[in-house]
């Protein structure tokens, strides 16, 4: 394809910057004030909260206190140390469904953010076609999806492998070999395993840990920002071992070469590399 001339680029670059300033200015400030959601300063609808400190239920009601939906959260654990929390709604007075994962440490934002987005509201009314477009959105049943997990982890076998043979005396050392471009895990003079490739699907970082014969004996989850930032205190990891099928939660400080060191120091210390 020829180049474009510079006039017809500018007009294109124009035109781009027009539209991101445009979805700017529609962008909405969604806050909740006590027990109002609040859209660019003006109330919206009332989400009220029951519960303890570890879980609260949620109901969302018109201004005029209107029952539109209620929130209901449950603590899901799997057999491999793993703990989710998710949210089974239901409208009123149709009945339509939804269940939604919680993302972050404060809930009711993101639901205020996610019913607000949807127009769930209209007019300081419930809107059937937000209402269907916020079910739709959110239709994964993950009760059924989690209910499954567990299912299967229970049913699955832990790897079975052997180590290498070496001298455990000294502390294992993790190593870029120049010569074959990899990352080697040495302890003793001899190679134990290898340190995979950092990757970063879905706003988390993923590496793996493998055996000489490309086993892979353990995978490392860490969130993106954390992997992005060197200087990052008291990071959180967890690590998914393959010899007991457990995921291992590990804190350290520093960036993504500390989560490793730790991770195999821990790995060879436990017997697992």
């Amino acid at each position: 394809m020829r180049n474009l001339h510079p006039l017809v680029s500018r007009a294109y670059l124009a035109v781009f910057l027009l539209l991101l300033t445009l979805a700017a200015a529609n962008a909405q400030n969604v806050a909740i004030k006590g027990d109002v959601i609040t859209v660019d300063k003006k109330p919206w609808a009332k989400l009220t909260k029951t519960g303890s400190m570890m879980m609260k239920d949620f109901t969302l009601l018109t201004l005029d206190d209107k029952e539109v939906m209620k929130t209901k959260g449950t603590i899901t654990s799997l057999p491999n140390n793993e703990t989710f929390i998710y949210y089974m709604m239901t409208f009123q007075p149709g009945g339509e469904t939804a269940e939604m994962s919680k993302t972050g440490l404060n809930f009711a934002q993101q639901l205020a953010e996610a019913l607000v987005s949807k127009e769930v509201m209209l007019d300081g009314q419930p809107n059937p076609a937000g209402i269907a477009k916020f079910t739709s959105a959110y239709s994964e049943k993950l009760s059924a999806k989690y209910a499954k997990e567990k299912s299967d982890q229970l049913n699955t076998k832990p790897l079975e492998y052997s180590t290498v043979t070496r001298s455990r005396s000294g502390t294992a050392q993790i190593v870029f070999n120049k010569r074959t471009q990899r990352t080697e895990i040495q302890q003793g003079g001899t190679v134990i395993g290898y340190v995979g490739t950092v990757s970063k699907p879905k706003g988390i970082a993923t590496c793996d840990i493998l055996l000489p014969d490309g086993m892979v004996v353990a995978s490392l989850n860490i969130d993106a920002w954390m992997a992005d930032n060197p200087g990052a205190r008291d990071m959180t990891y967890k690590m998914l071992v393959k010899k007991n099928n457990q995921y291992h939660n590990r804190s350290v400080v520093g960036g993504v070469d500390v989560v490793q060191k730790d991770a195999v120091e821990y790995l060879v210390t436990g017997g697992y590399l």
